[in-house]
């Protein structure tokens, strides 16, 4: 899926959003899970992004760290040694 297909997807979600999603919202569903904070009128935006944080370290690790490569193995680049790999595999 490219960046472009999943901007496509929200796009299409925030216009119509899932079934479940709905149902959920009707009844209340998750509601204790996820709050909203109402801002007053002509307040400023907070400028610590705490919240933002723990959204991206719940999506697993290098999101919060800000290394987007943790978690990864690291990247083979030799040919042969990917071949070799390929072949012991069978």
């Amino acid at each position: 899926m490219t960046l472009f297909d999943f901007e496509e997807l929200t796009a299409y979600w925030a216009e119509h959003p899932p079934l479940h999603i709905l149902i959920s919202a009707y009844l209340g569903v998750g509601k204790d899970r996820h709050t909203m904070v109402q801002m007053p009128p002509g307040s400023p935006e907070p400028k610590t992004s705490s919240g933002l944080e723990v959204l991206l370290a719940e999506l697993g690790p290098g999101f919060g760290s800000g290394d987007v490569h943790a978690g990864l193995t690291p990247v083979v680049l030799d040919f042969t040694e990917l071949r070799r790999r390929a072949g012991a595999g069978k």
